[in-house]
């Protein structure tokens, strides 16, 4: 039962969850407020990045029971990561709406959210493979 609890237990479904939690999230700037947009904004840049995903590296490499394949579920994390993070920073740029000009630089939600969430994975990597992290 342990192998196939780690296989549906995983980071897929945890970004699964953090998707559908994104989503209602985004729900809530429907019309789209300037307090919402800014809400949105550093949700996208700044928190989603900063909490989600060292929470995975946490979640599955600290809370479930020691895996068979480390490299193996590392790089379903990498995956997951990947897909999730991206799909939930194109639900919450798309949920900011200034309605003029600005919105041309909404896009950048979705960059640096990137760019932020790529670096912690990196160092999370790092924390994980030379430190006790998060054991």
């Amino acid at each position: 039962m342990g192998k196939l609890a780690n296989l549906l237990v995983g980071p897929e479904l945890y970004w699964a969850c953090v998707y559908g939690g994104t989503r209602l999230l985004a729900r809530l700037n429907l019309p789209a407020s300037e307090l919402g947009n800014a809400w949105m904004e550093r949700l996208g840049v700044w928190l989603l990045p900063l909490l989600a995903v060292p929470l995975a590296f946490w979640l599955i490499f600290g809370m479930l029971p020691e895996p068979t394949s480390t490299v193996w579920l590392w790089l379903r994390l990498a995956l997951a990561t990947a897909i999730g993070l991206n799909a939930c920073l194109i639900i919450l740029a798309g949920a900011i709406d200034y309605g003029d000009s600005r919105n041309a630089g909404v896009a950048g939600v979705w960059v640096f959210g990137a760019i932020v969430g790529t670096l912690l994975f990196i160092l999370c990597s790092l924390a994980m493979r030379f430190g006790n992290w998060p054991r």
